[in-house]
C-alpha cells in the first residue's frame, strides 16, 4: 500500500511560546528547512500520484517559513492542509491560501484573556487575520481539489448553505485543559460569527508536572467530562457546528491515525518520521508517568526516495505491528509500576522499536487532522 498523505513540516521554529506546547520539552535546536530539502521534498511528492493529501504543519509554524507561498502554489493539485497558529497573514499571503488550499486549521484556544495567557498573543489580531481571509476568499473560487473525501463535500455543502463562500474550509482546533474548558462554548459561538465551520477538540499532552495538572481526561470512569462533552455537542449543533471531540479516558481500542491513513511525515531536517510524536527528541507526562520520547526516522529523502523509504523492511514491519495492535498497552498494564521499559520511547516488552505502547494519539486522547 503506497503513501496517501504526507506531513510536510517546513520549519520547527515558531513564533510563539505556547504554555501547553511540548516544543518547549524538546531537546534539540529548532529549524527551517533548507532550500535544498525542500526542493527534493516537493519533488518526490509530486513524484507520487498516490500522495492525495499534504498536510502543511507540523510542531512549528509553517507560515513562518519564508518559502510557504511557493509551497503552497506547487502542491495546489493536491488535498491540501494548512495548520497554523493564525497570527501571521497580509494580503498576499492570504491569497496564496485561498487560491492553493482545501483546509486551514487555526488553533484557537480560547476567548481574549485566556487565550493571552496561553500564548501572549491578543485573540483580536487572529480574528482580524481571519477576517482578511474571508475577505479574499469571498471572490475567489479557484481551487479546484484533486481529491474531495465525502466528509469534506458534505462540509463545503454546509458552507454553502450558510452562505459562506469557499474556498477553503476553516477549522479552529482548540487544545482542552482545566484552564480553559468552560471558553469551548464561546469559542463555538465565535466560529459561527466568522464562517468557521467546525472546532476540533484535542487534549492537552503535558510536557511538565504544571501541565500533567491541567488535563481532563482519566485512565478509567470519566462521567463529568462525558456530560461536558454532551453539552457541547447539543450546543454546537444549535449553532450550526461540527466538534470533533477526543477520548475523555482510556479505551481498550487503538487506532493509530497515521498508520491507517498510511501517512508519512517529513521533519524539517528531510528525515522522514512515522508521526508528529516520534519526529522530534522530547519528554511528555503520561498518566503522570515521565517519559523520554526519542525521534525515529525510517530514512532521509535526502538519500533514498520517499517510496524506497516507506518501503523498507523496517518501515514496513513497524507499519504492520501498529495496524494490527501487535504492540503492548503500557498504561493498564498490572507491571507498570515495576517495568524500566516505560520510561522511554526506544523499545517495548514485546521487542518493537519504536513503541508506541503509551501513545495517547492511537487512544484518541490527543486528536489532531
Amino acid at each position: 500500500m503506497p503513501v496517501e498523505k504526507v506531513y510536510l513540516e517546513l520549519t520547527s521554529k515558531c513564533n510563539l511560546n505556547c504554555t501547553m506546547c511540548y516544543r518547549r520539552a524538546w531537546r534539540h535546536l529548532t529549524e527551517d528547512m533548507s532550500e535544498e530539502v525542500l526542493d527534493m521534498s516537493l519533488e518526490q511528492i509530486k513524484a507520487l500520484p498516490s500522495v492525495k493529501e499534504v498536510v502543511i504543519g507540523g510542531i512549528g509554524e509553517p507560515l513562518y517559513h519564508p518559502a510557504v507561498g511557493r509551497v503552497m502554489r506547487k502542491l495546489k493539485d493536491r488535498y491540501l492542509f494548512l495548520t497554523t497558529n493564525g497570527t501571521i497573514m497580509n494580503g498576499s499571503l492570504a491569497k496564496n491560501i485561498v487560491e492553493c488550499v482545501d483546509h486551514v486549521v487555526i488553533s484557537v484556544d480560547g476567548l481574549s484573556d485566556t487565550y493571552y495567557s496561553i500564548r501572549r498573543f491578543p485573540l483580536e489580531k487572529v480574528i482580524e487575520n481571519i477576517r482578511l481571509l474571508n475577505e479574499v476568499r469571498a471572490g475567489s473560487t479557484d481551487k479546484t481539489s484533486a481529491s474531495v473525501s465525502q466528509y469534506e463535500a458534505t462540509m463545503l455543502d454546509k458552507y454553502r448553505e450558510r452562505g459562506a463562500d469557499i474556498p477553503p474550509m476553516l477549522s479552529f482546533q482548540m487544545v482542552l485543559s482545566k484552564a480553559n474548558r468552560d471558553e469551548v462554548f464561546g469559542v463555538v459561538d465565535l466560529a459561527s460569527s466568522l464562517n468557521v465551520s467546525q472546532v476540533i477538540l484535542s487534549n492537552i499532552l503535558p510536557a511538565s508536572n504544571d501541565a500533567a495538572d491541567l488535563i481532563l481526561y482519566k485512565l478509567h470512569g470519566n462521567e463529568e467530562l462525558n456530560a461536558f462533552f454532551h453539552r457541547i455537542r447539543n450546543y454546537a449543533h444549535k449553532a450550526g457546528i461540527v466538534v470533533l471531540f477526543p477520548a475523555y479516558e482510556l479505551k481498550t481500542e487503538r487506532r493509530c491515525r497515521f498508520v491507517e491513513g498510511q501517512t508519512v511525515m517529513i521533519t524539517a531536517s528531510g528525515d522522514v518520521a512515522p508521526c508528529y510524536r516520534l519526529a522530534h527528541d522530547g519528554n511528555e507526562i503520561v498518566f503522570g508517568r515521565e517519559k523520554d520520547v526519542f525521534a525515529h526516522s525510517f530514512g532521509s529523502i535526502m538519500e533514498k526516495p520517499l517510496n524506497e523509504i516507506w518501503d523498507s523492511a523496517p518501515y514496513t514491519n513497524y507499519r504492520m505491528a501498529v495496524y494490527n495492535n501487535r504492540y503492548p498497552s503500557c498504561p493498564d498494564c498490572d507491571l507498570i509500576d515495576g517495568c524500566d521499559m516505560v520510561a522511554t520511547t526506544e523499545v517495548d516488552c514485546y521487542g518493537y522499536m519504536p513503541t508506541c505502547a503509551d501513545c495517547l494519539w492511537s487512544r484518541r486522547l490527543i486528536y489532531c487532522v
